[in-house]
């Protein structure tokens, strides 16, 4: 999407799981994790999105972005993790950013977790794509299930890739007794094994790269008490009218209903576009400075 103040395009994607694994205990899922409550995640996941985009909100997984478009299910428009998409562009300079995200209730990234082999196929052909490395193109898995891997090893190790500056420096102090974990070992050749096995570049080269643009963002949506579903809310009551605030609640329901409604025609959306989505169902929205000074 053009953004005129900047003048140029930025794009954000994002994969998200909904399936039921094996493996370590995962904690913050209910009954409603399994079966046909794994699309509503996925609406959740994209509705957080399009609410972020309403506020003009720096998004989550591109730290000092504002997305610009948001597209869902958009596999065969060239993006392998296609469950949620985002276009923006870098608040400072206005260069294009994306993020393809992977939308998974469960995951638990094990040698033997199949949805997580699934999701690394998608990566390997999202890496194959002639201009990913050139820019600030960048992956990601939404979960609604963590563990303490999850919350340990694994977000440390992805950190590691993102703030040590080589290959070698970062696979140094992985394999250095009483610094990198078994589980940090174990999380990175797991994926390694698995692009080797989809026929893509697995060097130390590559695997430290895929590292540093990948994330795990987790979303408690389908946990009793949901922080996520509580944040969200609060964002909805300021993007309403002050007298209008008690319909939180519903601007929230409508955003997930939409959603779940643009993913099944493998449709996007932008900020205008959404706007009017909301006012033709009946949905104030505040106006705000940045939008009419």
């Amino acid at each position: 999407e053009f953004n005129p103040a900047c003048g140029s395009y930025s794009t954000l994607l994002i994969i998200g799981t909904a399936d039921g694994i094996g493996g370590e205990s995962l904690s913050g899922s209910s009954p409603a994790s399994t079966g046909p409550a794994g699309a509503r995640f996925e609406g959740q996941v994209g509705a957080h999105y399009l609410l972020t985009m309403l506020a003009l909100s720096e998004l989550r997984g591109l730290p000092g972005t504002t997305i610009d478009r948001v597209e869902l299910q958009r596999a065969d428009d060239g993006f392998p993790l296609d469950d949620v998409i985002l276009h923006a562009h870098e608040n400072t300079t206005g260069r294009a950013t994306t993020i393809q995200i992977q939308v998974k209730r469960s995951i638990a990234f094990s040698p033997g977790d199949a949805v997580f082999k699934k999701a690394v196929e998608q990566i390997a052909k999202a890496i194959k794509e002639p201009d990913f490395w050139a820019g600030r193109n960048e992956l990601a898995i939404a979960t609604a299930r963590t563990s303490r891997k999850i919350d340990g090893a694994y977000q440390d190790v992805l950190k590691w890739a993102r703030q040590l500056g080589t290959a070698q420096i970062f696979f140094d102090r992985l394999n250095r007794p009483g610094t990198g974990s078994d589980d940090m070992r174990a999380f990175v050749g797991t994926l390694r094994g698995h692009l080797r096995d989809a026929g893509a570049p697995h060097d130390d080269e590559t695997v430290w790269k895929v590292l540093g643009r990948l994330q795990i963002l987790v979303f408690d949506y389908t946990a009793v008490g949901s922080a996520s579903e509580e944040l969200s809310r609060e964002r909805a009551v300021r993007m309403l009218p002050p007298e209008d605030a008690a319909n939180a609640s519903t601007l929230w329901s409508v955003l997930t209903d939409l959603a779940e409604e643009i993913a099944g025609d493998g449709g996007d959306r932008d900020h205008t576009r959404l706007v009017a989505d909301l006012v033709g169902k009946s949905i104030r929205i505040a106006r705000d400075r940045r939008l009419v000074d």
